[in-house]
């Protein structure tokens, strides 16, 4: 994800240097942390530490830390089961219309399934198989039990007998699954774009989660804003088990995706606080690999329930392992510093030094006190922008344009192909699990190549790769017919545009951040963030275009991401280069003015690939609505 689906922002990172509550985001790269100087007053004196003087005495990932880490990652697991649950939940399984009386075994013991369908159902001339949606207009009332005199005459004799809607309902084909949420409440034919719309509920859910989870785990802390969204996700999920029509299903579903991006969020930022930026881009990067194993064990829990209602059921305790890791994870220093809550967060930084074998002396906090005031000092004073600012000159306009279009490719495209592993051709089971191991594919490239190539070529090979890839799938499926080398072919192709793209989306993250001026970066990256939802949004409706025109589907995301990679070459290249500090630079820049490489902005820059991702959960939101 990846995956992850993941979205903007208010509240800050206290990791990347961005002061608490509405004020101004300061430099992307520092670690300053404001807090009051007497916690048990009001007082309105600010003090303002470098916490990353105290995390290198700390331990940029300690053995202590490293276990938080593995506790915390549990939060994403069940976000990636349920973020592409629908695959199973709400899967199509092959049917027709229903043909009472001719299709009870007991009455025409001898009627085969190949039989009925040759001598009720019309031929779909899209797909040359018989029409799921059809049959002919027999009255089927008149026939006697054990006879077929009922469905004469045969063959079918225009224009006396006709093709007709399916009006006594739908037998599905229960070999694979017993229930389903389209086979329960018949989201099929003319009713198949409700089961687009309640996907849709679901992503909307994920987008009213971002605009509002990273505030509230700046608000309530990250731990327990992980907790409750456990919590509620595990009850929610219950209730989604159990509801009594689709209505109350769509309802419980976009619940508990506000859930679900809450607790992702308030996971992500918590990790990336707690390690030192020597690891930051690993354990980032970590956060969407553990999310891509939820996203394949899911699998396995499909495989075992075949029925929705258990299947939901079953995922539905999946958080719940985490309560109890929850009494061992301690709050976020950084957090706790910028609550006024000095004499805890001292406590717990001094807690995870020791257990690290470390000790956190009286000089190391002065260090980091005058550290922080010298950032307090030096830092920008001007305003805050609008998301306005980034179209009003022209190059930075274009380069946002660009930009929103790049993150919405990507999230439609990324979401497009996880959802429609039911459509390709093998397994349902196997190919959910291969689409989730290909992730770790493009995550390991990603980190192979991005710094020593750049981002733009790698952004623009990413997309390049997928969409070629979802070109040749259409292509090879097209012609496959009944040669099973070439549709095994077009399912391998599928995969290399799922790994292809999920390198991308974890690209597009950091060069937003590294586009954009200081003063505007946040709200860019939350831009970009709205524009994404919005792809995943309609993700469901363009799936179902493939069941009109089956090489429609492929060729939009193909096409799309062609589109995207091209573009990104009009992207400069940020490899290398200073962080932007003010929007005439930021001008100057994207004209092709050179700059000055920074060694010590670009070493940090490096450790802080998902640093963008943690400003997309927690700042931007506010800023861009």
């Amino acid at each position: 994800m990846s995956s992850y689906d993941n979205q903007a922002m208010t509240s800050s990172v206290n990791d990347v240097g961005v002061t608490i509550g509405n004020e101004k985001n300061d430099d992307v790269m520092k670690s300053d942390v404001t807090f009051d100087a007497d916690s048990t007053t009001s007082s309105s004196s600010k003090y303002r530490i470098d916490y990353s003087v105290v995390m290198r005495e700390i331990g940029a990932l300690g053995k202590y830390q490293f276990l938080l880490v593995m506790m915390a990652y549990w939060v994403t697991i069940p976000c990636g089961i349920n973020q592409v649950a629908s695959v199973f939940l709400a899967a199509t399984p092959s049917h027709r219309c229903a043909l009472p009386p001719l299709d009870d075994s007991s009455l025409y013991p001898n009627l085969t399934e190949a039989q009925l369908k040759n001598y009720t159902l019309p031929l779909d001339t899209r797909t040359g198989d018989y029409d799921e949606c059809k049959r002919y207009n027999y009255s089927l009332t008149s026939c006697t039990p054990g006879e077929l005199n009922c469905i004469s005459p045969f063959p079918p004799i225009p224009p006396k007998v006709i093709p007709i809607k399916c009006d006594k309902g739908f037998y599905y084909d229960t070999s694979v699954y017993t229930s389903t949420v389209t086979t329960e409440w018949n989201l099929v034919c003319d009713d198949v774009i409700i089961g687009s719309v309640v996907t849709a509920v679901f992503f909307a859910g994920v987008l009213l989660g971002s605009l509002v989870g990273g505030n509230i785990a700046d608000i309530f802390g990250r731990c327990p804003t992980m907790l409750v969204g456990q919590l509620a996700m595990a009850a929610v999920g219950i209730g989604c088990a159990f509801a009594p029509n689709l209505v109350g299903f769509a309802a419980l579903r976009f619940t508990l995706a506000l859930f679900l991006q809450a607790g992702y969020i308030a996971c992500f930022v918590y990790v990336m606080e707690i390690t030192g930026e020597r690891w930051r881009t690993m354990i980032g990067i970590n956060v969407q690999a553990v999310f891509a194993v939820g996203y394949m064990t899911l699998s396995g829990f499909a495989y075992a329930w075949r029925d929705w209602r258990d299947l939901q059921l079953a995922i539905s305790f999946v958080p719940l392992p985490f309560v109890i890791f929850w009494f061992f994870l301690p709050e976020s220093p950084r957090w706790l510093f910028s609550k006024g809550k000095v004499a805890k967060g001292k406590k717990i930084s001094e807690m995870m030094a020791k257990r690290n074998g470390n000790h956190l002396s009286d000089d190391v906090w002065q260090r980091a006190e005058k550290a922080g005031q010298e950032l307090s000092v030096n830092e920008d004073s001007s305003n805050s922008y609008s998301p306005l600012e980034l179209f009003r000159r022209r190059r930075m306009r274009l380069i946002t344009i660009n930009m929103m279009f790049n993150w919405f490719v990507n999230s439609l495209v990324y979401y497009g192909l996880s959802l429609n592993a039911g459509s390709l051709a093998g397994d349902d089971f196997v190919n959910n699990t291969l689409n989730g191991v290909v992730e770790f594919g493009a995550y390991l490239f990603v980190i192979l190549t991005m710094d020593r190539f750049g981002r733009r070529i790698i952004l623009c090979i990413c997309l390049l790769t997928g969409g070629v890839a979802c070109l040749a799938a259409t292509v090879v499926n097209q012609y496959s017919e009944n040669n099973q080398d070439l549709i095994n072919l077009g399912t391998a192709f599928a995969l290399i545009g799922k790994m292809a793209v999920s390198g991308s989306y974890a690209v597009i993250y950091n060069y937003t951040a590294e586009l954009y001026p200081t003063v505007v970066r946040s709200t860019a990256v939350g831009l970009g963030s709205m524009a994404a939802r919005v792809g995943s949004i309609i993700t469901p409706f363009t799936l179902q275009l493939q069941y009109i025109i089956p090489w429609l589907t492929s060729s939009i995301f193909g096409v799309l991401a062609l589109v995207a990679g091209l573009a990104t070459l009009a992207f400069p290249e940020t490899l290398g280069r200073r962080m932007l500090t003010s929007l005439d630079e930021a001008e100057s820049f994207y004209a092709g003015d050179v700059m000055d490489t920074s060694s010590s902005d670009f070493e940090i820059n490096l450790d802080s690939v998902e640093e963008v991702k943690e400003n997309e959960n927690t700042e931007g939101r506010a800023t861009v609505f």
